[in-house]
């Protein structure tokens, strides 16, 4: 597994991959910076992995360097209900901030091989005391991102019906998740997942797609979407 961060002896961290910048770091010099850097462990996850589990006490806060992740939640019966989706730069474990003993409420697993920064809770309070930067970062994070994105899937969930709510989240995974490419933008997503995070059946998914697919507006891959006129969800 290639990993781009930047590593002393193969275990201290000194830098993050070219070109990320991410929010919760934002506002720290250059020493504050390399010092939250050195406090973390680096740690790799291969494809499928669930890296956090509902439940479980929060003790590990984790930076996303690289791969793409999603919280979920399991139902009474087993049935899996996808949350907010992850990549490179974001923040999660943010339970793990809290005095009071604490645990996870969302499981977060990881769709491709990976690597993140781990701070453990003692580590990740202390720097937090040392540089309320970090806290600020982490809040604003919550809002304008996690329960953004939480609100609009409430909205899409009261107003729209089962098409809308796939164009919603098809729309969603590809402002976060989505990759330009020479087919469209790419979204890595299968029916059976798209079908649980519009709250719909993977045949209702399955259709929608068909029909999109017949109109130019997106291409059907296996466990992908090609996304090639977005702009049709909207108005169709």
């Amino acid at each position: 597994m290639k990993c781009s961060c930047k590593l002393l002896n193969g275990k201290r961290v000194t830098g993050l991959p070219v070109q990320l910048r991410p929010r919760f770091l934002a506002g720290l010099a250059k020493a504050e910076f390399d010092a939250v850097l050195s406090a973390a462990t680096h740690r790799k996850f291969h494809a499928s992995s669930v890296i956090l589990h509902e439940g479980d006490p929060a003790e590990r806060f984790f930076l996303l360097t690289s791969g793409i992740g999603r919280h979920f939640v399991l139902t009474g019966d087993g049935r899996k209900v996808l949350l907010y989706w992850l990549t490179a730069g974001q923040v999660f474990g943010g339970m793990t901030m809290l005095a009071c003993p604490s645990n996870y409420i969302a499981s977060t697993e990881v769709l491709s091989d990976g690597c993140a920064l781990v701070w453990d809770k003692k580590t990740i309070r202390e720097l937090v005391c040392r540089y309320p930067v970090l806290l600020d970062n982490t809040l604003s994070i919550a809002g304008t991102e996690n329960f953004a994105w939480l609100m609009g899937a409430y909205v899409s969930l009261s107003s729209n019906g089962a098409t809308g709510r796939i164009a919603h989240m098809l729309i969603s995974l590809a402002c976060g998740v989505g990759r330009e490419g020479p087919n469209g933008i790419e979204i890595r997503v299968g029916n059976e997942d798209l079908a649980a995070a519009a709250h719909v059946t993977p045949f209702t998914v399955s259709r929608a797609l068909t029909a999109w697919q017949r109109d130019g507006v997106l291409t059907k891959g296996r466990g992908r979407v090609f996304l090639r006129k977005p702009e049709l969800l909207v108005t169709g």
